[in-house]
């Protein structure tokens, strides 16, 4: 898995260094920083993905981020010209320097360097940004029909938006899952079955369904909302279904080790179904996918301390890390999980509105 970012020249940090575990939360204020932190490992995926090696061009506007100009990513009277990213695993640090030349779409490369310890290259830096996959907060919600991806980049991928989500499903649907990935509850082994029993334990009752038509290279997804029910459209059964249906089949389906960047996993999901998916998260990370969450639910934060709590999770796997700052003043704070699922520290905007609402009540 990724272990370490390290950020130099981008956007509001001069400097910021970042260490991930097996699930990572990054949460706190609007503008604090959140997204800046993930942004370089997003833009460096997507250029692997891209291209072939070595990459010479890293566009700041693909599939997993859309960052503008270089004047938008080179802080505000900075006077270099140069942006830093290092990125470790547990067997290999790589360092990019790409050059950010003024009105361009695009940084450059200039320069990169590593160190390899012991591990094979599917444990390399490159491999694990290659296989990275990204669902942003935006996804595309109630469609009549899903498409097919043109190109097959070798990486298990629902898609920024989750278009593929679908197309993922089909493909392995009748795919083993690992014991560890199922619901504790399962008597089915297939992707299909497990996909079922963990959107049923979101969504009581919940069921999917998935039509392939070759003809015309497009699927069609529906669901139901009761084990007997009618089989609807995802425009029927509202936006909830529909944005957690591409993080079930992306954590099920993905390659151990794989790293999932997820945002917002709350995104239109009742607060029980909240909680669920944060203890959906921190069971797909034991089961050794990476996941990397951005979110400001403290149900999706409760939801992976109650994993911890129930011994789903082991503790030292979860990192917790919290920007203070906003309008572009960095503040970041590593928080620890302990093994009771409790945390160190709360600091002042640290999920703590509902007290002081309270207490005004």
């Amino acid at each position: 898995m990724i272990t370490s970012l390290n950020i130099c020249n981008f956007k509001c940090f001069e400097r910021l260094d970042v260490d991930f575990g097996q699930l990572t939360l990054l949460t706190g204020f609007n503008s604090g920083g959140k997204s800046s932190a993930l942004q370089p490992l997003l833009l460096l995926a997507q250029a692997m993905r891209a291209g072939g090696f070595p990459v010479k061009k890293f566009p700041l506007n693909g599939k997993f981020v859309r960052l503008g100009s270089v004047g938008d990513v080179i802080p505000m009277g900075s006077r270099s010209e140069a942006v830093d990213f290092t990125v470790s695993t547990k067997t290999e640090s790589r360092r990019w320097t790409l050059r950010a030349r003024p009105g361009e779409r695009s940084l450059s490369f200039s320069s990169s360097s590593g160190q390899t310890h012991e591990g094979g290259d599917d444990q390399s830096v490159f491999s694990s940004l290659r296989r990275l996959s990204f669902i942003g907060a935006v996804r595309q919600a109630t469609p009549d029909d899903y498409p097919v991806p043109d190109l097959d980049s070798g990486a298990r991928d629902v898609g920024a938006d989750g278009r593929y989500a679908a197309f993922e499903y089909n493909r392995f649907a009748d795919e083993a899952v690992l014991e560890e990935r199922r619901h504790s509850d399962s008597g089915g082994h297939t992707v299909r079955k497990v996909i079922d029993e963990w959107m049923s334990w979101l969504f009581p009752g919940a069921g999917v369904n998935v039509q392939f038509f070759s003809h015309l290279s497009l699927l069609n997804l529906q669901f139901r909302t009761s084990e007997f029910g009618e089989w609807r459209r995802p425009a029927n059964v509202g936006y909830g279904y529909s944005y957690a249906f591409p993080i079930v089949v992306a954590l099920v389906t993905a390659r151990v080790g794989q790293t999932i960047v997820i945002d917002s996993p709350e995104a239109h999901l009742h607060p029980r179904a909240q909680s669920r998916m944060g203890w959906l998260l921190a069971k797909f990370a034991q089961a050794g996918v990476q996941v990397v969450v951005e979110s400001h639910s403290d149900h999706v934060l409760n939801g992976m301390r109650l994993a911890v709590h129930d011994g789903a999770l082991n503790h030292q796997l979860i990192k917790v890390i919290f920007f203070a700052g906003e309008m572009g003043a960095a503040k970041v704070f590593p928080l620890i999980v302990d093994k009771d699922g409790g945390i160190n520290r709360w600091p002042e905007g640290f999920f703590d509105q509902m007290e002081h609402d309270l207490s005004r009540l």
